[in-house]
């Protein structure tokens, strides 16, 4: 009986120790398994998340692109030189690859009164055109940026910003094409401390008139070495000063109706202003076509000596357009 309580007795201690054993061992591996379980979800839910957060639906796909860049519909700053942003335009100016040509959305149109506005209030500061153009369009002289940067240059100097005041600095860059080949993220403005000095030493440089003598006729006028000289002449000033502004004025002698003398006047400037821009590749909006008719000869009309000198095409290089 003795030795049957004993062996009794340390059955219930092995049994209590192994029931003991038992439940520390489950308590410990439980939290491991809770946590694998958590941390499972966790990278399934981040792998998840990942995925629809980068990945665009099939029916709005973005379109392949010629470059890589920010692109999208990227808002149009002018920021004062401090890059601190004073006016944001919910659209930037349109353009188009290999084009100099540019569309100014209604959203932003605006933009350029408050320019205006902002330089008049501040007549000691001059707005650069920061103008993007990509190393995968056409290459051209002036580069695409500075003829598109000259385009919304012309539009301020209509609004009434002056042109020393006007600085377009043209940055090759990266661009986000859409599938039609346009872009609008290519333009920023920035308003600096007016330079001055700058100015004087562009206006030193500045060509002298030319005065010269195509050959007239009743239909218009005709090409000869004389114009060609001058397409050669003109090319050349406006590669070394593409912001410069350039004058065809056409002018007659008084032989018939000074009203019919302006109109041809006119009409050969014209065509001297089409043959500059179509012959050098220079941007139509840099060049304007004036007549004076017959109110300023520089010799007299009562020989035909000096009626042919009277007849002929001025050309002045200004730097206010």
């Amino acid at each position: 009986m003795k030795s049957f309580l004993i062996a009794f007795i340390i059955f219930i201690i092995w049994a209590f120790f192994g029931l003991w054993l038992y439940s520390w061992l489950n308590t410990e591996s439980e939290p491991t398994a809770v946590l694998t379980e958590k941390s499972l979800i966790t990278t399934d839910t981040l792998k998840t998340n990942t995925i629809d957060s980068t990945t665009t639906p099939l029916d709005n796909k973005i379109p392949e692109t010629d470059s890589i860049s920010t692109g999208g519909n990227a808002p149009m700053t002018v920021k004062d030189d401090q890059s601190d942003i004073l006016f944001l335009f919910e659209e930037g100016i349109m353009s188009h690859k290999n084009s100099a040509e540019i569309i100014v959305p209604e959203p932003s149109i605006d933009f350029k009164y408050k320019i205006n506005t902002y330089l008049i209030e501040h007549p000691n500061k001059e707005v650069q055109i920061i103008s993007v153009y990509s190393p995968d369009e056409n290459m051209e002289t002036p580069n695409l940026g500075v003829q598109r940067g000259n385009k919304v240059k012309q539009i301020l100097i209509q609004t009434g910003v002056p042109s020393e005041k006007i600085v377009v600095k043209p940055v090759i860059k990266d661009i986000l094409f859409t599938e039609n080949k346009e872009f609008n993220d290519g333009f920023s403005f920035y308003f600096k401390p007016w330079d001055q000095d700058r100015v004087e030493e562009f206006e030193e440089n500045i060509p002298e008139s030319t005065t010269v003598y195509p050959k007239f006729s009743e239909t218009g006028i005709i090409v000869n070495n004389n114009l060609r000289n001058l397409l050669e002449e003109v090319k050349t000033a406006h590669l070394k000063n593409p912001e410069m502004t350039i004058a065809v004025i056409g002018h007659t002698d008084n032989v018939g109706n000074a009203n019919d003398n302006y109109r041809m006047g006119l009409q050969y400037a014209r065509q001297v202003r089409w043959y500059l821009i179509s012959k050098g590749n220079i941007d139509k909006s840099s060049i304007k076509a004036i007549s004076r008719g017959e109110t300023d000869p520089i010799d007299t009309n009562s020989s035909k000596r000096g009626r042919n000198a009277n007849r002929r095409i001025e050309i002045v290089y200004n730097y206010n357009g």
